[in-house]
């Protein structure tokens, strides 16, 4: 399954991908944070292949489903142990679990507002093969 990737060099903190979640859901689902003024960095959940935000969930509400965490509002008893576990602080506690559906139609809403192209939809592979060439474009330019 592709999953959400950050290129952190290409964020310019324009919260787009917070107002297209708000939109589609009715509260954001990931927040841009900023360190000392100098960089902002897009929160979200990352599909985590062992996810500890279903490892908690003692009542199955989260659980792991393939590559992706599904989550059952029916069970959700708003105990907060996914907030505490999920190591990206992706996850928010409105009137009820606020995180990641990947929505949209296969691509998910963030991703596609993205004016930067900071948010990418791919595999691991892929993304890490195009991070790699840009990292050797960078060299590359630096030596000539």
């Amino acid at each position: 399954m592709a999953k959400i990737y950050l290129n952190p060099e290409r964020c310019i903190g324009c919260r787009s991908c917070e107002v297209a979640c708000e939109r589609e859901h009715g509260h954001p689902r990931i927040s841009v944070g900023t360190v000392s003024d100098l960089a902002a960095v897009p929160l979200y959940c990352h599909q985590c292949d062992a996810a500890p935000c279903a490892a908690v969930c003692c009542t199955g509400s989260l659980r792991q489903d393939g590559d992706m965490v599904k989550f059952n509002p029916d069970l959700c008893t708003l105990c907060g142990l996914c907030l505490v576990a999920c190591p990206f602080g992706a996850i928010e506690l409105d009137s009820m679990v606020q995180r990641c559906d990947m929505c949209g139609n296969g691509t998910p809403v963030c991703v596609t507002t993205c004016p930067a192209e900071a948010l990418v939809l791919g595999d691991v592979d892929v993304v890490t093969r195009s991070t790699r060439a840009r990292a050797a474009a960078v060299l590359a330019a630096r030596l000539r």
